[in-house]
C-alpha cells in the first residue's frame, strides 16, 4: 500500500514540476520569439532565482523518475523469479506425472482411438482444449495427440508422449519378432 502511495507522490512531483516548466518555457519562449529582431534584453531573460528554481525542479524530477525506475526493476526482478519458480513447478509436475515406460502391450489390446476399433472415424479438427490434460497448460503453439485422443496434449507433452509410445511399439515389434525366430531350422531332405 505505502509503494503505491509513494508513485502516486512521486508522479504527481513529476506533473506538478512538469507542467511549471513548460509555462516556464513557454512565457520566455514567446518573449524571445517577439524580440528576434531586436535581440534578448535583461527584461526578456529570466532573473536568476528563477532559472535555479528550474534546475532544483530537474532535479526533483530526475530523483523521482530514479526512484520510480528502482522499483520497476524490483518489480521485473520479481517477476522473472516467479516466472523461474513457476517453470521449476512444472517441470517437477510433468516429470511426476509423465507416464512411466512400462512393459510392451500386446498391439491387439489398443485403445479405441489408437488406431484401434475406431481408425476410420473421420478426421475433423476439433476444437482446442481448455487445457492439456498433462500439465494442466492453456496455451501452445500446438494441440498433439494423447492417450485421451487427438488436440488432448500441448505441444512438448505431445512429443514426450509421442516419444514413449515410439519406444514401446519398438519393444513390442522386438519382442515379437525375438519370440517368433528359433535357432531350430526345419531338416533338409
Amino acid at each position: 500500500m505505502q509503494v503505491n502511495i509513494l508513485h502516486l507522490l512521486t508522479i504527481s512531483q513529476i506533473s506538478q514540476s512538469s507542467s511549471i516548466m513548460v509555462d516556464f518555457s513557454r512565457r520566455y519562449g514567446d518573449r524571445l520569439h517577439q524580440t528576434a529582431r531586436s535581440g534578448p534584453t535583461l527584461q526578456t531573460l529570466p532573473g536568476l532565482v528563477e532559472v535555479d528554481d528550474m534546475i532544483h525542479k530537474s532535479r526533483g524530477q530526475l530523483d523521482a523518475l530514479l526512484k520510480i525506475r528502482d522499483v520497476v526493476l524490483t518489480q521485473q526482478a520479481a517477476c522473472e523469479q516467479q516466472a523461474a519458480d513457476q517453470r521449476q513447478q512444472h517441470k517437477a509436475a510433468f516429470a511426476e506425472s509423465a507416464p512411466p515406460l512400462t512393459e510392451p502391450q500386446d498391439l491387439d489390446e489398443a485403445k479405441p482411438g489408437f488406431a484401434g476399433a475406431d481408425s476410420k472415424k473421420r478426421r475433423g479438427r476439433a476444437a482446442p482444449p481448455g487445457r492439456c490434460h498433462s500439465c494442466n497448460r492453456a496455451e501452445t503453439p500446438e494441440w498433439r495427440r494423447g492417450p485421451d485422443g487427438a488436440r488432448t496434449l500441448c505441444n512438448a507433452c505431445g512429443l514426450h508422449y509421442a516419444k514413449l509410445t515410439r519406444k514401446q511399439q519398438v519393444a513390442a515389434k522386438s519382442s515379437a519378432a525375438a519370440a517368433g525366430s528359433s535357432n531350430l531350422r526345419p531338416k533338409e531332405s
